[in-house]
């Protein structure tokens, strides 16, 4: 653990002039503008991950994809951006977080038109994974950038931008990616998608060029390529077969390859000890796992964000399965989700500092008294669900999920060093991706279990699977006892006031 002054002031080989001089100093508008940047392209990438999903029926159709195909058009982006996050993360810190980002910013701009202008579906699939590997490389320096700017007092306020941002991004998707396949610009269907990307991210990336200054580690960093073969074979052996199992039935290969995630990951420790000891440039700094408040920080992101995840993605189902809503409708019934995560993160920033990491836990049981309060909504409506029905218990539920997102962020990466504060970053990415592909295989397979194999209906199957979302928020609440009340670093700061 470092102390306040070594987490926020610059180090030597850190050319961060836009930082203040002390911790009690304001932040500069430059720092604010250059976050916005950032925060901008974080939300470019949200928007193209969820808008994907949206548009893999019309992706089938114009492309004549099979079902297979359209499935990976999504899974592929998601498993190399998952395996490539640790990697991308420490190169920020080697190279420099702003070189990494602009770089990472090029290629999700140069695969995003391949993608706009996909010829077939296996072009179509090999221009994901490539996009996948660049905003891989792009936003672990989103994190990273705002953990060594702040100083401790002013870094909720940031994180609450970041959390609105991704509730924004994540929830409100569909109603976007709807309108545009609905709109059917210069007749391209579901092309716009992909090619809005493009002068977003034009404008992103000249305004980083002036506003985003360079920072990375104090130390003489070196590549680790074995950690990163190593390294990304693991997360492959647990994300991938997540990914595959519901639709595969669950082979036994599937369990064979999540077996060998083990051994894998075992050798990876090796590897990073030993690169340790040769040079002191290990692809993961294992020293981060020393840390209470992350190894604890890192477990509640996964199990949160599994429950987190599914939530969106069971419904979009249900609607559109259940109730016959359009892509559009169902987009527009999750705004009050989204309203209420740019809610809660706005509130988090005050709370965390009052009571540190129980705002963590009473995001948590707002979250779960949200998804029980919707599963009973919806019992009662077995034949006709009008979106006012949904609003409030979705507004809850997101109000939840905002309470949590931004103070998490904040209370994991207050826990690493400034020279690995984009192996931290990227870690802690690696686990929300992780958790996605987790609670999406696992609540999405009770969904469907419940719908198909036990006849149950829409109404009872979305009733039961909101249960068990119910449980997961509450197994995050009781994780989160593992976390220190307050980080040093917090300690520390408000003991300046």
């Amino acid at each position: 653990m470092v102390s306040s002054m070594e987490a926020t002031t610059p180090d030597r080989d850190d050319r961060s002039p836009q930082l203040p001089i002390s911790p009690e100093a304001g932040i500069s508008r430059r720092t604010w503008l250059a976050t916005a940047v950032l925060l901008v392209a974080a939300f470019m990438e949200l928007l193209d991950v969820t808008m994907a999903n949206v548009a893999v029926p019309a992706i089938r159709q114009d492309l004549g994809a099979s079902f297979g195909q359209a499935q990976w058009v999504v899974a592929g982006y998601a498993l190399a951006f998952a395996v490539a996050l640790m990697t991308g993360g420490r190169l920020g810190d080697i190279w420099g977080r702003r070189k990494a980002f602009l770089a990472g910013l090029a290629g999700f701009l140069l695969t995003s038109l391949l993608c706009g202008v996909a010829p077939t579906p296996s072009f179509l699939i090999a221009s994901r994974v490539l996009q996948g590997l660049a905003a891989a490389v792009m936003l672990p320096q989103v994190l990273a950038s705002i953990s060594v700017w702040f100083p401790a007092k002013r870094r909720a306020a940031a994180f609450g931008l970041l959390g609105a941002v991704t509730g924004i991004g994540a929830l409100t998707a569909p109603l976007i990616g709807g309108a545009l396949i609905n709109a059917n610009l210069l007749s391209l269907g579901w092309r716009p998608i992909f090619l809005v990307n493009l002068p977003v991210g034009l404008i992103a990336g000249i305004a980083a060029v002036y506003l985003v200054d360079e920072s990375r580690s104090s130390r003489a960093l070196r590549l680790d390529p074995l950690g990163v073969v190593v390294g990304a074979l693991g997360v492959f052996l647990v994300v991938f077969p997540f990914i595959q199992g519901r639709d595969a039935g669950w082979p036994a290969w599937i369990w064979i390859l999540l077996g060998l995630a083990v051994p894998v990951f075992a050798l990876f420790v090796a590897v990073e000890r030993r690169k340790s000891r040769r040079d002191g440039s290990p692809l993961v700094d294992l020293a981060l796992f020393r840390q209470r408040a992350f190894v604890a920080g890192l477990l509640v992101t996964l199990v949160f964000f599994a429950g987190v995840t599914a939530v969106a993605f069971v419904l979009m189902i249900f609607l559109q399965s259940g109730f016959g809503y359009t892509p559009l409708r169902a987009g527009v019934s999750l705004v009050p989700l989204a309203f209420g995560v740019v809610v809660g993160s706005g509130m988090s920033i005050a709370l965390s500092k009052q009571i540190g990491r129980t705002v963590l836990q009473i995001g948590c049981l707002v979250s779960m008294g949200g998804a029980v309060w919707l599963s009973l909504v919806i019992g009662h409506q077995a034949t006709a669900l009008r979106i006012w029905d949904i609003v409030p218990p979705l507004g809850v539920l997101g109000l939840g999920i905002g309470l949590v997102v931004a103070p998490l962020a904040d209370m994991v990466l207050a826990a690493a060093p400034r020279e690995s504060a984009g192996s931290a970053s990227g870690l802690q990415a690696t686990m929300i991706q992780t958790g996605n592909a987790v609670g999406v295989a696992i609540l999405g397979a009770i969904f469907f279990e419940e719908l198909v194999a036990l006849g149950h209906g829409f109404t009872v199957s979305m009733q039961r699977t909101l249960f068990q979302e119910a449980a997961v928020f509450a197994i995050t609440a009781l994780l989160v006892f593992g976390m220190p009340r307050r980080s040093r670093e917090e300690e520390r700061a408000s003991g300046g006031d």
